[in-house]
């Protein structure tokens, strides 16, 4: 540690000298600090210039490409909106597999188990309305027993209408009882006997009014086609026809009816099976709603010159297809 000198004038030059180091040294700090700013100001002031030269830049290149763009199409419209609009359109256009490539897939397979015979195919997604297969749709069969559904849609229409009631006599027992057994045991007499009271043009008029137009109920001259048999299983499954408690009734006749060597063994433990058959001579038909973990489908199969047999691995094959 130095010694000051006892001195005052020389402690008095001492302090000056130290006070003017002092100045100096504070002066030069200052002077450094002054131009580090300056050199950063400028350092990030270029990389603002430069930054905004480059948007400038693209601005004008972007500029450039759309007037170009404008006039490759004077349209103005936007080339990536088009080609979304496009693709979408083109999604749109473009038939889902199932409502058209079943049809022809299955057509050799059924033409090839219906050989020879005379054959109807329509199965239909009953969920979604989507028809799945359809072959010889509006072609008019001789109804058979099938036209017994239409009989029923006369008796609920009676009983829901007030102009007959289930207790109501038919054929020396009950309309209940007449419904039942014409269903369920493909009966004959009690649809006749209906038929004879209410009038056959009466009740044709009546089916035809309902949206079966291809559909004739006339003595000795019954006549349906697959179309018609699927409207009305569609409209008995969506519930549109009748009200729920003859809905009801309906179908539980149909999955207890007893001629199940069709359909319903073609499905097998694959689904529950309503249906309603119909045989006359050569004539096997089967009109079915099939309820199963693929889905609920109408499935209606109209032959002539076949085999229950045929109609059975014809409703295995397509279900397989689904």
């Amino acid at each position: 540690m130095s010694t000051l000198p006892r001195d005052p004038a020389a402690r008095r030059r001492i302090y000056r000298r130290r006070r003017i180091v002092a100045a100096c040294t504070l002066c030069l700090i200052v002077a450094a600090i002054v131009f580090c700013a300056a050199r950063v100001h400028d350092f990030f002031s270029s990389r603002a210039h430069a930054s905004q030269a480059a948007a400038q830049s693209s601005q004008t290149a972007d500029t450039q490409g759309a007037d170009a763009a404008d006039a490759a199409d004077p349209s103005g419209t936007d080339a990536t909106a088009v080609d979304s609009a496009d693709r979408a359109a083109s999604a749109s256009a473009s038939p889902s597999p199932t409502e058209t490539d079943l049809t022809a897939s299955l057509g050799d397979d059924l033409d090839g188990i219906f050989a020879g015979a005379d054959y109807a195919v329509s199965v239909t997604d009953l969920k979604t309305g989507t028809p799945l297969v359809s072959i010889s749709t509006d072609e008019q069969f001789t109804a058979a027993s099938t036209y017994k559904l239409y009989v029923a849609y006369s008796m609920i229409s009676a009983v829901e209408s007030g102009r007959a009631t289930w207790n109501s006599s038919l054929n020396g027992t009950t309309l209940s009882a007449c419904f039942s057994t014409m269903i369920v045991d493909s009966d004959n007499d009690c649809p006749v006997a209906w038929l004879e009271r209410y009038g056959f043009d009466s009740v044709n008029e009546e089916v035809q009014a309902a949206g079966f137009t291809d559909t004739n109920i006339e003595d000795g001259d019954m006549l349906t086609t697959a179309s018609d048999l699927t409207d009305d299983l569609t409209r008995l499954y969506g519930g549109t026809l009748y009200s729920d408690g003859s809905r009801q009734r309906l179908l539980e006749c149909m999955e207890t009816q007893i001629y199940r060597s069709g359909i319903p063994a073609g499905i097998g433990e694959n689904g529950t099976v309503a249906d309603k058959v119909g045989f006359l001579d050569g004539l096997l038909h089967d009109a079915a709603i099939v309820y199963s973990d693929k889905g609920d489908y109408s499935m209606v199969i109209l032959t002539d010159g076949s085999s229950w047999d045929a109609i059975a691995e014809a409703a295995s094959t397509i279900y397989d297809a689904l």
